[in-house]
């Protein structure tokens, strides 16, 4: 069967084609450094790489949120210090002045640092973070404790995903905190910024009942804020474990993309060198296939 110069040629191009095509690839490889650059290198190593970035770029949202959250309970454990703070120095007052060796003057004098501790500790119910109110459960955005001490927040729980199906609580339900409970109130107990305001009112009036009144619910209050630090103690915990298993899982992930989709140097240069040698064989080939001849015009 006779081959015409139409179909030797058609061939000779087939063949310089795929040889480029080959050499171009393996040259791609070596200046990406990457083994898949085309869903044709492996289509089924190309879907584990996909399907890892995904989770990727999951455990970044989840350590985005996790940034979030430590800020939060961060702004709230510094809070809740400072209120300690100031519950301390006014019990340190109250055993001072609960007896009768201090002048009505000197009693004055610390009921109105007592008012400034009330300043203090009801800015501090009030903290903010990222424009949220810490202490208000789902009322983030209006104060939550009134200067008289009335809680007007809710009890709502604020959760963050920080991981595949697991969510970590982010906040303390602060009623309990600044307000008595309804077994406290029928006890003839107060809320703190009420036990405070009683401890200043007994101050002024040179009170030494209501003093020592006030200083026993201190004792209360204190409790309660070394229970809360305790709660977010172990939020704190919590979250920081999640985020090492985060890490971890970030770094594997990244090593079995690496794994799938880089490229060996050595073996790419050599796989290189062997595309560029058969394209070269494969061009001379052709093109001594190409040459014509006089037998080719007298056929």
């Amino acid at each position: 069967m006779r081959v015409s110069d139409n179909q030797r040629f058609r061939l000779s191009e087939n063949r310089v084609n795929q040889a480029k095509a080959s050499n171009t690839g393996k040259m791609v490889e070596l200046t990406t450094q990457k083994r898949i650059n085309r869903v044709s290198d492996d289509p089924v190593g190309l879907g584990r790489v996909i399907k890892n970035r995904a989770a990727l770029s999951d455990i970044g949202q989840y350590k985005k949120n996790i940034e979030f959250t430590k800020g939060y309970i961060e702004r709230t454990e510094s809070s809740l210090q400072g209120i300690s703070d100031f519950l301390i120095r006014a019990k340190e007052l109250s055993i001072s002045l609960a007896n009768g060796t201090y002048a009505e003057d000197s009693r004055k004098a610390a009921g109105e640092e007592i008012g400034e501790i009330i300043d203090g500790v009801v800015g501090l119910a009030n903290t903010q973070y990222n424009n949220r109110y810490v202490f208000g459960g789902f009322r983030t955005q209006t104060p939550p404790v009134s200067h008289d001490g009335n809680f007007l927040g809710d009890d709502g729980v604020i959760f963050l995903q920080v991981d595949r199906g697991v969510f970590r609580k982010i906040n303390i339900q602060a009623r309990e905190l600044f307000e008595p409970s309804a077994s406290e109130r029928g006890a003839g107990r107060f809320g703190m910024v009420q036990t405070l305001k009683i401890f200043e009112e007994g101050l002024l009036d040179d009170n030494i009942q209501m003093i020592r009144k006030a200083m026993d619910e201190l004792d209360l209050q204190m409790e309660k804020v070394t229970n809360a630090q305790a709660i977010l103690g172990g939020i704190h915990s919590g979250i920081d474990n999640t985020l090492r298993r985060l890490e971890i899982s970030d770094e594997l992930t990244n090593q079995e993309i690496s794994t799938i989709e880089d490229s060996d140097t050595f073996e790419a240069i050599s796989n290189f060198k062997k595309t560029e040698d058969i394209l070269q064989s494969t061009l001379m080939a052709s093109n001594k296939l190409l040459q014509p001849s006089l037998l080719n015009f007298m056929q």
